[in-house]
């Protein structure tokens, strides 16, 4: 068993939530820091992949459920 299966739902959820918003958090700098025609190429690919990741992970913490259109 391993740790996240520990987590209980609620848990899951609000851990997923916190994932999301700074996920979020760093998107909104991401769009703040390439307005600048200054910015580095290659602090732009770590902020995106960053964001990327972040969300997947909550994506894994807590799936949300696929409603289905034909139910």
């Amino acid at each position: 068993m391993s740790n996240i299966d520990a987590l209980t739902p609620s848990d899951r959820k609000q851990l997923a939530e916190i994932l999301k918003r700074r996920a979020n958090e760093i998107a909104s700098h991401h769009l703040e820091y390439t307005r600048d025609n200054k910015h580095h190429g290659s602090v732009e690919l770590a902020l995106s992949r960053e964001i990327d990741r972040l969300r997947r992970l909550a994506d894994r913490v807590d799936p949300e459920v696929e409603e289905d259109d034909d139910a």
